[in-house]
């Protein structure tokens, strides 16, 4: 009886122990899932300071699931843009600014338009971009690649 009473002890404390820590950050190099709530859970003003939540994840390989936002034509696509969900995308207007990714695949790579969200995986750009008065994005992904 003492031995399942320890067992427990020790199984039960493990969790109590574990529960409710933070999460340590991933080693360099590792790939995070990014949720799309994290990039668009704020109001955007324009050339504004984003906040640290955002910017914390410049420079980092993601896994970010959404739905394609075709720029051009709906095969063969080497670039598109990444929406969170279905109303933001394609018929209608832009979404805004802080919800959508700019993704260019990597060479050779392609991807085809699919009412179906998809997880693309790349290095996650976090820069307000602006050609003169016109703003282009605050997301970009480069060497991504479609990988569901």
């Amino acid at each position: 009886m003492k031995r399942v009473w320890w067992m427990l002890l020790l199984l039960g404390g493990s969790t109590l122990l574990t529960t409710g820590c933070p999460k340590p950050p991933a080693p360099p190099g590792a790939t995070e899932t990014l949720a799309f709530q994290s990039l668009g859970a704020f109001e955007y003003k324009d050339k504004m300071k984003l906040p640290d939540d955002v910017t914390r994840w410049n420079g980092k390989t993601v896994n970010a699931t959404g739905f394609i936002n075709p720029t051009s034509q709906a095969r063969n696509l080497t670039t598109f843009l990444l929406v969170k969900d279905r109303a933001s995308c394609c018929f209608g207007k832009r979404p805004q600014i802080n919800h959508f990714i700019e993704v260019k695949l990597k060479p050779g790579q392609s991807a085809d338009y699919s009412t179906e969200p998809v997880t693309v995986r790349g290095v996650l750009q976090v820069d307000d971009r602006w050609d003169g008065d016109w703003q282009l994005g605050l997301y970009w992904m480069t060497g991504a690649e479609v990988v569901k």
